[in-house]
C-alpha cells in the first residue's frame, strides 16, 4: 500500500509539474525558442544540434548546443527566454560522444536546412510547446527528437532528417 501511494504522489507531482509548465509557456511572456534558435542560426556559423529549456533560479533558460562540422567545434550558448538575451556561451571540440549529432548536423548542412526549420515542419500538426529537440544518427538513420507539451502531458516524436518526415516507429508516449 505505501508502495502504491508513493507511486501516486510521484505520478501526481509530474504531472503537476507538467500542467504547471504548460501554464507558464501558454502566458505568451517568453520568446519563443524558435526565434532564438533563428538568431543563433543567422549570427553563429555551423548547425544547432539540441534544444533544452530548464529552470535556473526561477527563471526559465533555454540552452543550445551549436555544431560546427568543418571546424569540429562545439558550442553551448544559454538564453534567459524571457527577453531572448545570450547568458552564457562556451565553445569546445566535438567528442566521440557527439559522433551522432555531427552525423545528421552534416546531412542539414548537405540538404541546406536549418534545425529550426526542420522543427517547424516536425511539430506544425501540433499545438504544443517545444521543451527539448536533439539531433541524432543511429542505423543509418538522421533524425530530430523531440519532446513536446500540450495541454494533456509531455510526448515524444522523431522526425526523419533526410526524409522530412515523423518516423512512426520511433514516436511514443
Amino acid at each position: 500500500m505505501r508502495l502504491w501511494l508513493l507511486g501516486f504522489m510521484l505520478v501526481s507531482g509530474i504531472a503537476t509539474a507538467a500542467q504547471s509548465m504548460y501554464s507558464m509557456l501558454s502566458s505568451g511572456e517568453y520568446q519563443p525558442p524558435l526565434s532564438v534558435m533563428q538568431q543563433i542560426e543567422k549570427e553563429f556559423p555551423g548547425v544547432i544540434a539540441e534544444f533544452e529549456m530548464e529552470m535556473q533560479e526561477g527563471e526559465l533558460v533555454y540552452q543550445f548546443e551549436l555544431i560546427n562540422p568543418l571546424a569540429n567545434a562545439i558550442t553551448r550558448f544559454e538564453y534567459r527566454a524571457r527577453d531572448g538575451k545570450l547568458l552564457k556561451q562556451k565553445a569546445g571540440k566535438v567528442t566521440a560522444d557527439d559522433v551522432g549529432e555531427v552525423e545528421a548536423a552534416r546531412l542539414i548542412n548537405t540538404k541546406h536546412q536549418t534545425f529550426s526549420g526542420i522543427i517547424a515542419m516536425a511539430t506544425q500538426d501540433h499545438k504544443a510547446f517545444l521543451t527539448d529537440a536533439k539531433l541524432d544518427h543511429d542505423l543509418g538513420i538522421s533524425y530530430l527528437e523531440l519532446k513536446l507539451l500540450d495541454d494533456t502531458g509531455k510526448y515524444k516524436l522523431a522526425f526523419d532528417i533526410e526524409n522530412l518526415r515523423q518516423l512512426p516507429l520511433l514516436k511514443w508516449d
